[in-house]
């Protein structure tokens, strides 16, 4: 099945997007809401030299990004009030772009170094917003095709390896299985990066790692879970969890079937459904 997929933006935040609904064994179109996920570069602008410099990257839902910016420059300790920067010209000049002017000269070559890292986004402190894309990590087409039933069982396969989630309750889980649902390895991490890295890493050094056609997660599928997946040629990603709408448009890029509300008899085939089959009639032609 094909999917094809339009994106529209709204000012909330969100986007919404058409998706291959599955449920009750029947393949059906509908529309799906999904957070935004973009990247926003934090400049850093001296008054005193007028020069601007990249202090961070960080992966944002848009809207309110000069409070996100001025928030983490106050808990960060480089402004401590108002009398710290200029409001004036504190603005955004693209929209993934801020600049924060500073009212008082500051060390540059200390604030580069220092650049910390935000989130759990695997992703932050990147140099500028060029670095976070993938390159020549295209799946191909016609790379491997799964059942629906098969993606059905993964979540429950890959939660019967979750001993620290069963302990805790607040650890991401990841696997990687065959296209019939054979699992390869999984890992747990507080971070839903760490954890597909852990199962990408021990597959690539065991010398596996091309047996993996699915991965499975245990939370959101955000845009740095289809990077990895990609540069690891791992064609499908199931996700228990939502997809946000800068992991969509990524996949749809890249080639990579995104698969997500993953749970009991449905799921969502957000991008490339052509590697998912049922004896159903191809709804998108």
């Amino acid at each position: 099945m094909k999917s094809k997929n339009s994106t529209a933006n709204d000012e909330s935040g969100s986007r919404t997007i058409r998706i291959i609904k599955y449920m009750d064994g029947e393949f059906q179109e509908a529309k799906d809401c999904v957070s935004g996920e973009e990247p926003l570069e934090i400049r850093i602008c001296n008054i005193i030299s007028g020069r601007c410099f990249q202090f961070a990257v960080t992966m944002r839902t848009p809207g309110e990004d000069q409070y996100l910016a001025l928030g983490l420059l106050f808990t960060e300790g480089i402004i401590k009030n108002v009398n710290d920067f200029q409001a004036e010209k504190t603005r955004k000049i693209d929209s993934n772009v801020i600049e924060v002017w500073l009212s008082y000269p500051v060390d540059e070559n200390g604030l580069k170094r220092y650049s910390p890292s935000y989130s759990s986004c695997g992703l932050c402190g990147k140099a500028s917003i060029d670095e976070v894309f993938v390159k020549g990590a295209r799946i191909q087409h016609t790379l491997s095709t799964v059942k629906a039933g098969v993606i059905l069982t993964l979540p429950d396969k890959m939660r019967k390896h979750q001993r620290m989630f069963a302990e805790t309750g607040g650890l991401h889980g990841a696997a990687l299985f065959t296209s019939a649902g054979t699992i390869l390895a999984w890992a747990e991490d507080i971070g839903r990066h760490n954890a597909v890295d852990k199962v990408i890493g021990q597959l690539f050094i065991e010398g596996h790692l091309k047996e993996g056609t699915i991965l499975q997660i245990s939370g959101r599928a955000g845009f740095e879970i289809v990077q990895k997946a990609a540069m690891a040629g791992i064609p499908v990603i199931s996700s228990v969890s939502a997809p946000s709408s800068l992991a969509v448009e990524t996949a749809e890029a890249l080639g990579i079937t995104l698969i997500c509300f993953v749970r009991e008899n449905r799921f969502n085939i957000y991008t490339h459904g052509e590697r998912v089959y049922l004896k159903s009639p191809d709804i998108f032609d």
